[in-house]
């Protein structure tokens, strides 16, 4: 019913900038690129605005549901099977809380990718992040890349031009609406002395808590393919082709010439490509296609009966932040539910109230573990607030109360996570039938020093709970159903940490580095051994950025596009 009232407004709906999924392709294009994530939109917008090229883009999944577009519904598509791959990782000792499942990794099978699925933290990460990418990718050279994307709505407001830009086409600034209890948090972060900071992405003030940017405008999401993807109608030599699962790319000698892929009915089909191939289908998806190419490590490939045609380390780099989600109880609030008939009036009228934003979500903090090295100004925890969210209701009256809960006792929880983890883990191939999903070792906690980082995070979130603020006023708790498995333990001690840190694992959707430069490509994101084919999306990522990936992702995108242009720019002179 929402999703009708959504629908019959035309600037949510934009019923004239849709994306027309094309019935057939055509034989050939200059340049293929697969997938339609936060990195392949761009891409593919950035090279059609070239307008003697032509440029297809394929990807899994269908047009982006109109109820993603409210903010506060950010979670409501995770494990939907026709938006989310529904990926999780082999069982381990972490997200035991999952049983025999593993750890929920929600990622986007759907035009604009995880972009639709996001909490839509905009961030840049800083400048040591990037010291060991290579020389093509220092933070200096990276600025003008994050400058062509971000369009700052608050620049001279909440934030400085000498950390943002304006000029580009992809909105970003604060959510129109902030939940009352929002600000109380921030009382309680500052009467237990930790910083408050105006602008996590501003280099000289790392360390702090904020309101975050993120990427909205009229109380909306907005994802790269929303930006970036025009319609025939506005750009008739870009062509979309959704619905398709690309299986691997065709390559003869050293050249790739195209990829094949299943169409909506399940036919076999190729599409050409006389330049290049780019490979932007995620950092789980774009190894997989890789190793059914024939490019991985020889013994993974040839164990399940893959030709090897290049031998590299593709999956072998799988990076992701890690983390702890505690939960609690205010019990002295009444538990109801946010999204009500006047938040659904207030967000149709003025595309505001709860449902413009992400409830508590959009505060975050960037603090140092004991860990860290202060002198490079790279915070490595980064903390997470859940509540508030205006998602769901039974009857919209308001002050309905939450399922079978108390009338007294609202629940949030707190995240507390690693920026810099030192586990690595990798991805496999499951089979030689490319339908197959490959399997995910994300090996956390393999790493003495992770634990180490995550029970400093969990300790600082012990600090915020105990102000006399959230003790006193909201009578903050732990949940009584909280992580039983750790029982046996006093809370908060050690040993308690340490088992909700396996119990409650908190596995960020943040996943990099499984065909990383250096490694698998080049620093101008060309895949070793094979021409014509490139990697532009997390996977070339070799390192975490500190702080939400989607801005970092989107730099590389704008860099890896840009190397496009400049090399058959130069091609076509010389001939």
């Amino acid at each position: 019913m929402l999703e009708a009232y959504l629908r019959g407004r035309c600037d949510i709906a934009t019923p004239c900038s849709r994306i027309e999924s094309m019935a057939d392709p055509d034989e050939i294009y200059d340049f293929i690129v697969v997938g339609a994530g936060s990195a392949g939109s761009l891409v593919a917008g950035r090279l059609s605005e070239i307008e003697d090229y032509k440029v297809l883009v394929l990807e899994a999944g269908r047009q982006e549901p109109i109820g993603a577009r409210p903010p506060s519904f950010y979670r409501n598509f995770w494990s939907n099977d026709e938006v989310d791959w529904k990926y999780r990782t082999v069982v381990g000792n972490y997200c035991l809380d999952q049983g025999d499942k593993g750890c929920q990794w929600p990622r986007g099978k759907v035009l604009g990718g995880t972009s639709v699925l996001n909490g839509m933290m905009y961030s840049r990460g800083h400048a040591a992040d990037y010291a060991t990418w290579g020389e093509k990718w220092s933070w200096e050279s990276n600025l003008p890349f994050f400058d062509m994307t971000e369009g700052n709505r608050e620049i001279g407001i909440s934030v400085s031009g000498e950390c943002h830009s304006d000029s580009g086409p992809m909105p970003v600034q604060r959510f129109r609406y902030q939940p009352p209890f929002l600000y109380e948090l921030l009382r309680a972060v500052d009467e237990v002395g930790l910083p408050i900071i105006e602008d996590m992405n501003d280099p000289n003030t790392p360390e702090g808590f904020a309101i975050a940017q993120a990427f909205n405008d009229d109380g909306q999401r907005f994802t790269t393919a929303r930006v970036f993807l025009k319609p025939r109608s506005e750009r008739p030599n870009l062509h979309v082709k959704l619905n398709v699962h690309v299986t691997k790319v065709l390559i003869e000698g050293s050249r790739a010439y195209g990829v094949q892929y299943f169409d909506e009915a399940g036919n076999v089909k190729t599409v050409f490509a006389a330049k290049e191939v780019i490979l932007s289908a995620g950092a789980l998806n774009s190894p997989h296609i890789l190793f059914h190419s024939g490019i991985g490590p020889r013994d993974i490939l040839e164990a399940v009966g893959l030709p090897v045609l290049v031998d590299l380390p593709v999956g072998q780099n799988l990076r992701n932040h890690l983390g702890v989600t505690i939960e609690f109880m205010l019990t002295k609030l009444e538990n109801v539910h946010q999204l009500d008939w006047s938040a659904l009036t207030e967000y149709l009228l003025n595309r505001d109230g709860p449902m413009s934003s992400t409830g508590i979500t959009q505060l975050t903090g960037l603090l140092y573990s004991s860990l860290a090295d202060r002198s490079l100004n790279q915070p490595d925890l980064q903390f997470f607030f859940n509540g508030f969210y205006a998602e769901c209701s039974e009857t919209g009256m308001i002050g309905e109360s939450v399922g079978s809960c108390s009338h007294k006792g609202t629940n949030v929880s707190v995240n507390a996570v690693s920026l810099l983890p030192r586990s690595v883990g990798f991805i496999t191939v499951n089979s030689s039938d490319p339908m197959v999903p490959p399997l995910f070792y994300p090996e956390y906690f393999s790493h003495p020093e992770d634990m180490v980082m995550v029970k400093d995070g969990a300790r600082y979130i012990e600090r915020i709970i105990n102000s006399d603020l959230l003790k006193n006023k909201y009578g903050i708790k732990l949940k009584s159903d909280f992580a039983p498995q750790c029982s046996n333990a006093p809370a908060w001690s050690d040993e308690w940490l340490e088992c909700v840190a396996r119990v409650a694992t908190d596995p960020q959707n943040h996943q990099l580095g499984t065909a990383a430069i250096g490694h698998v490509v080049d620093e101008e994101l060309r895949v070793y051994g094979v021409q014509g084919l490139r990697v532009i999306d997390a996977s070339a990522m070799p390192t975490q950025t500190t702080g939400n990936p989607q801005g970092a992702i989107m730099m590389v995108a704008e860099k890896g596009a840009d190397f496009i242009k400049q090399y058959w720019s130069s091609y076509t002179l010389l001939r």
